[in-house]
């Protein structure tokens, strides 16, 4: 930097990258501050203009350059200075601190007024070579929260990519730190992480159209598998935006939904689902939510509950963030599809449900992808199928699709969440002598259900769930006619859960049934997308006035079906007219 800048001083100053496309002008350069106080949340004109500096000018306009240092004054910056292309890597555009002749990136630091964080992270940047993250140590300007820092958008601007800011629910392993679960105890134990886990990697490389990820922190989630907020002891759950705000945030991903729901400063979130406990964040905070393809490859480095079923997952708010962040994870689409090649499926064994309105919404939705896929409706029943088509097994109850499964997702789900905590158990015992660490009372229930399953009693369970899984590729899924077969699928019923309310699990027994339409997803090992659809009206016991709360299907296909399943739903909203996008806030729409 010119010698003439007092180096004993500090200046809030602007860098601007020539991008070589356009000459280097006052126009021009007033223009690309124009772009960065529209495009970047960070950048405050008035406020970093002690200086400019104009980085990467091709020599031959070195004299158009100094010619702007005459009108600097009518650009509001107190001086500007310019650099020729050099070997070193320049600075990217944005807003820095000038100090002792070197340039320090800004953040600009948001309050988790939701507190959907358990912790922020010291951000990183492309040129830092250490892999290691570290806590961000700073409180929110509001009472109780955390201070998370962003930061600036505007190298999107010389790049033409975005970088996405994304938070991450706190099961996926981060170099340097601790993985807490949602529970002291865990977090006691937990030794900080040697390596960033394999998924969380792939953000960071930057191998990827989108440039490298800015990962912002660690969310809440609901400890070792199940809690509503009356359940929560360790920490307080996340608070979820929609309806009154004071609606159960829900699922086992609920801080990273939460936050994507909440800050417009958020791009997109990553989750687990093992069992539909991301379908039903994503329902209650009104985003989208995607689950890829089961790929074991993709869960080093990520804390988990069962070794078949459990899958990463990704919140985002807008359909092209939400796609595009998806390249990492899976491979490019297959060939384009053939004229009409779509046929989706309606299980009658889950529809219709009891309520209208609800279902109104659901079916509308349903016309619309008829309409605008060409595609062929095909309304069965799951048990009345397999009773007529039921594969050749050893078993007397192989007949009645619920008898044969009885128990089998229990047994096969719990003695897994049991055993794979075994290396918590023990590091806790050591710890403090003989003493159990503190878990719910549904985690106990769960833990002590899969010590009394045998490996024999898992063995059958995993066989029955398999041969289930088989049937519905074969039967379910068969492509006589159709190149890409969906199957459309409810969530929940949607009504008011107050953050207050009982936890209807402290009544009911802690199992999942093998048929519930959240789990088939996980059996079929495929995709699922869960997609924004409508609002329903209630009166808020909160507020007194009609509130809305969100409404969401799930459309699910077979293994590799992914890039499909996709570009059939933008294509359903865009033909349709329906929203790509959803916002923060109160309401989805």
């Amino acid at each position: 930097m010119s010698d003439v800048i007092d180096a004993n001083r500090y200046f809030l100053v602007t860098v601007v990258r020539a991008d070589g496309r356009r000459p280097c002008t006052s126009d021009v350069l007033a223009k690309r501050l124009d772009e960065m106080q529209a495009h970047c949340d960070v950048y405050r004109r008035d406020t970093f203009l002690d200086g400019l500096i104009w980085v990467n000018v091709p020599t031959a306009q070195a004299f158009a350059a100094r010619k702007c240092k005459e009108v600097i004054g009518s650009l509001g910056a107190g001086w500007l200075d310019y650099t020729h292309p050099s070997s070193s890597k320049d600075p990217e555009s944005g807003p820095y601190l000038y100090l002792n002749k070197t340039l320090r990136p800004v953040c600009r630091v948001y309050d988790d007024t939701q507190g959907a964080f358990l912790t922020a992270i010291k951000p990183k940047f492309p040129w830092q070579s250490d892999t290691r993250f570290e806590q961000l140590r700073v409180a929110g300007s509001a009472y109780g929260c955390l201070g998370i820092a962003v930061p600036s958008r505007a190298p999107d601007l010389d790049w033409g990519t975005s970088r996405l800011r994304v938070v991450v629910k706190d099961v996926f392993s981060l170099e340097g730190l601790k993985t807490s679960l949602h529970s002291r105890a865990h977090y006691e134990v937990c030794p900080p992480a040697k390596a960033t886990a394999a998924l969380i990697q792939l953000f960071c490389d930057g191998n990827w159209t989108r440039g490298p990820a800015a990962i912002l922190g660690l969310t809440k989630l609901s400890p070792q598998a199940h809690e509503e907020p009356l359940d929560a002891v360790d920490f307080p759950p996340a608070f979820n935006p929609r309806g009154d705000g004071y609606q159960s945030p829900a699922g086992g991903s609920s801080g990273s939904a939460a936050a994507v729901a909440a800050y417009d400063w958020v791009d997109c979130g990553i989750g687990t689902d093992t069992t539909g406990s991301g379908s039903l964040s994503a329902l209650a905070n009104g985003v989208w939510q995607f689950r890829p393809t089961a790929n074991m490859h993709r869960l080093p480095g990520m804390f988990r509950t069962h070794d078949q079923f459990d899958s990463p997952c990704i919140f985002a708010r807008n359909l092209d963030v939400f796609v595009s962040a998806l390249e990492p994870w899976i491979p490019p689409a297959p060939r384009a599809a053939k004229s009409h090649p779509f046929e989706i499926v309606y299980p009658l064994d889950y529809f219709p449900l009891p309520d209208k309105l609800q279902m109104n919404l659901i079916e509308e939705f349903l016309a619309d992808a008829t309409k605008h896929l060409a595609a062929r409706v095909r309304r069965i029943s799951l048990q009345w199928e397999w009773s007529s088509s039921y594969p050749d097994v050893p078993d007397p109850d192989r007949g009645i699709l619920d008898t044969y499964l009885r128990d089998a997702a229990d047994h096969y789900l719990s003695r897994s969440f049991y055993y794979l905590r075994d290396t918590f158990r023990q590091r806790y015992g050591r710890r403090h002598g003989r003493q159990r660490p503190y878990v719910t009372d549904f985690v106990q229930r769960r833990w002590m259900q899969g010590q009394g399953v045998t490996r024999k009693m898992n063995s059958l369970a995993s066989a029955k769930m398999n041969t289930y899984r088989e049937w519905l590729l074969r039967h379910v899924f068969r492509k006589p006619t159709s190149d890409h077969i969906f199957i459309l699928l409810p969530i929940s019923g949607v009504t008011p859960c107050y953050r207050d309310d009982v936890p209807a699990i402290q009544t009911t027994p802690p199992n999942q049934s093998s048929l519930d339409q959240l789990l088939l997803p996980s059996i079929l090992r495929g995709p699922v997308i869960t997609v924004p659809i409508g609002n329903l009206p209630y009166i808020s016991k909160v507020s007194g006035e009609k509130e809305r709360l969100p409404v969401m299907v799930n459309l699910a296909a077979a293994p590799g079906e992914d890039w499909a399943l996709l570009e059939a739903v933008r294509q359903i909203l865009v033909l349709s007219g329906r929203p790509t996008e959803v916002k923060t806030g109160y309401r989805m729409f």
